[in-house]
């Protein structure tokens, strides 16, 4: 082989080679650019962990201030249903006295009718 048949066989080996290279940029450009893409994921990523790992925190506070909440009214359960229990007898009795008290309005008013009596205002 001579030094032309050389240098033939590089430049031939070149104009192969160019359209693989070309491929190969744009195939590292691609590459260059979903690798940063990954990087502002990531970041993305782990300042949403720290902002849920925020709000579990505020979430544990407030489920152990339910708790309490919750303890404190099953203890109160049994003074809560008997004072229920005394206001629905208040309230039964209310109904009875005001039946009574209409029946005993009615009596007067008739013993007043017929006695001719007029009440004062």
């Amino acid at each position: 082989m001579t030094g032309d048949d050389i240098r033939k066989l590089k430049k031939l080996i070149k104009e192969e080679i160019k359209p693989v290279k070309e491929v190969v940029e744009v195939v590292n450009h691609k590459v260059g650019k979903i690798d940063t893409s990954q990087t502002v994921m990531s970041a993305q990523v782990g300042i949403a962990k720290d902002q849920i790992s925020v709000i579990n925190d505020k979430l544990d506070i407030h489920t152990k201030l339910l708790s309490e909440q919750s303890d404190k009214l099953d203890n109160h359960t049994a003074a809560l249903i008997e004072i229920e229990d005394t206001l629905k007898g208040y309230a039964d009795m209310y109904k009875v006295n005001k039946q009574d008290n209409q029946k005993i309005k009615r009596r007067v008013v008739r013993i007043e009718d017929h006695l001719g009596i007029v009440p004062q205002e």
